[in-house]
C-alpha cells in the first residue's frame, strides 16, 4: 500500500507512528501522533458512557478549539478505570508532548485504547516522545497502524472535494473491531481535511457527521469507554459558517467508509452486514428499528450459519417499533440479497437454498419497509462466529 498516494495527508498536517513497548506484543506500534504545523479548528464527539477514560474527559473540557497543534494517541492501554492517578498521568503526557513541539498544553490533545483498568504506562510513553515528534511526516498509515488493538488491518478513507476553484483533501483513519456500539462515533477516528471550516461550526457539522456514519454501526453491542471522533481543519476560517454542501458531502462519505470498515473488521466477523429501512415516519423511528436488527444476537448468529430465518428479522423489528405508535401486526416487508420473504405483512415463498447460498457472500444485505413515511436510514454491523467468544474469553490473558 503506498499510503501517501491511496490516502494522501491533507496539507497543513503532519503524522507519526512508532513502537514504544506499551502492547505486550513488541512487533506492533502502538503510539502515534497527529499534527498541525498552524492553529487548527477542531470538533470532536465522546462516549456517553458513565465512566468515560481520562482522555475523555480531558478533551471534553477543551472541544471545541480553534487552536488545535497535536493530537497523541496510544493503543493497548486504555487509560479508563485508573481514578486520580491516570487522569495526572494524562495531563503529564500533555504537557510534555507540549514541551515537545513548543506549543501550549491547551493545544495537545490526547486518545488512548486498549485494556480497562491497568495503570498508565506515562514513563515508556514519555521516552517515545522525542522519536515520535522526528518521525512527523506525510504519510498517515503509521498512525493508522499504530492505533490498532483487536484489528486485522489499518481502516482509512480518502477523498478530494472541488469548492469554487479550489480542490480539497479529505482523509480520515480509525480503530474499532471490538467494544463497538457508538453513541457518538466509534472507538477512535479521526477525519483530517484541508477544507475551510468555522471554530463556531465545526462541533455540529462533526455531530451531523457522526450521526450519519458511526452512530449507525454496531458490532457486539458495547459502547467503549473510550469511544471519540475528532475532525480537525487546517483551514481556519473565520465568520461565515455554512459550510459548502460538496465538503460536507466528502466528509460524510469519509466517515461512512470508516464505519464500514470498522463494522466489517468486527472481531471474529465473516460477514459486513448493511440495514436500511425504508417507509418510516421519521428518522429516529428508522433508526430505532435499525439498531435493533443490527444489534439482535439471533439475527447475527442466522447470518452466520447464512439460514435465511426471517422470522429473527421481524422480531427484532417488532422490538425496535415498542413505544413507536406501530399498531400491532401492521404490514412490513422484508428482504434479504434482494430476495423478498416478507411483502406487506405475509411470508413469500422463496427459495430457501438459493438464498442461504447468496448469504455466504460477505456482505449481506437486509432491506425491511415499514410502509409509514418517506424517511430511510441505513447502518452496519457484522455476525457473530465462535472466533469472537474465543477473542473476547481470553482478551486480556
Amino acid at each position: 500500500m503506498n499510503a501517501e498516494s491511496e490516502f494522501p495527508i491533507p496539507s497543513g498536517f503532519l503524522c507519526s507512528g512508532l513502537i514504544a513497548g506499551i502492547k505486550e506484543d513488541t512487533t506492533r506500534k502502538d503510539l502515534g501522533l497527529i499534527y498541525t504545523e498552524k492553529d487548527a479548528v477542531l470538533g470532536a464527539v465522546y462516549t456517553r458512557n458513565k465512566f468515560p477514560s481520562a482522555h475523555v474527559q480531558y478533551c471534553k473540557a477543551l472541544t471545541p478549539s480553534n487552536s488545535f497543534r497535536a493530537l497523541v494517541i496510544n493503543s493497548g492501554n486504555a487509560n479508563a478505570g485508573t481514578g486520580e492517578a491516570g487522569k495526572k498521568a494524562n495531563l503529564k503526557l500533555a504537557s510534555a508532548l507540549a514541551d515537545q513541539l513548543g506549543v501550549s498544553q491547551s493545544q495537545v490533545f490526547t486518545s488512548s485504547t486498549g485494556i480497562i483498568g491497568e495503570a498508565f504506562p506515562i514513563k515508556i510513553i514519555e521516552s517515545s516522545l522525542q522519536s515520535l515528534v522526528d518521525g512527523l511526516g506525510s504519510s498517515c498509515l503509521d498512525v493508522a497502524e499504530a492505533i490498532m488493538t483487536t484489528d486485522t488491518r489499518p481502516k482509512l478513507a480518502s477523498t478530494t472535494v472541488k469548492s469554487g476553484d479550489k480542490t480539497y483533501t479529505i482523509t480520515g483513519f480509525a480503530k474499532g473491531s471490538g467494544m463497538i456500539h457508538p453513541d457518538m462515533a466509534t472507538m477512535l477516528s479521526y477525519i483530517l481535511t484541508d477544507a475551510p471550516l468555522t471554530m463556531n461550526g465545526i462541533q455540529s457539522l462533526t455531530k451531523k457527521v457522526a450521526n450519519q456514519s458511526f452512530n449507525r454501526i454496531s458490532v457486539d453491542g458495547d459502547t467503549s469507554t473510550n469511544d471519540s471522533f475528532y475532525l480537525i481543519s487546517s483551514n481556519p476560517m473565520a465568520g461565515k459558517e455554512v459550510i459548502a454542501p460538496e465538503i460536507e458531502k466528502g466528509l460524510i462519505s469519509v466517515a461512512i467508509s470508516l464505519a464500514k470498515q470498522v463494522a466489517a473488521d468486527g472481531e471474529g466477523a465473516r460477514h459486513l452486514i448493511e440495514v436500511c429501512v425504508n417507509g418510516a415516519d421519521s428518522e429516529e423511528s428508522g433508526e430505532k428499528v435499525l439498531k435493533s436488527v443490527l444489534t439482535s444476537s439471533l439475527v447475527k448468529t442466522a447470518i452466520n450459519g447464512h439460514d435465511p430465518n426471517w422470522g429473527r428479522i421481524l422480531m427484532a423489528m417488532g422490538n425496535g417499533l415498542v413505544d413507536s405508535g406501530f399498531e400491532d401486526n401492521e404490514p412490513v416487508s422484508i428482504s434479504i440479497q434482494s430476495t423478498p420473504i416478507f411483502d406487506r405483512g405475509e411470508p413469500v415463498r422463496f427459495d430457501r437454498s438459493a438464498l442461504s447460498t447468496a448469504m455466504s457472500d460477505f456482505d449481506i444485505r437486509i432491506v425491511v419497509d415499514l410502509h409509514r413515511g418517506g424517511f430511510s436510514v441505513c447502518g452496519w454491523g457484522c455476525d457473530f462466529s465462535t472466533e469472537y467468544v474465543h477473542i473476547n474469553a481470553e482478551y486480556s490473558t
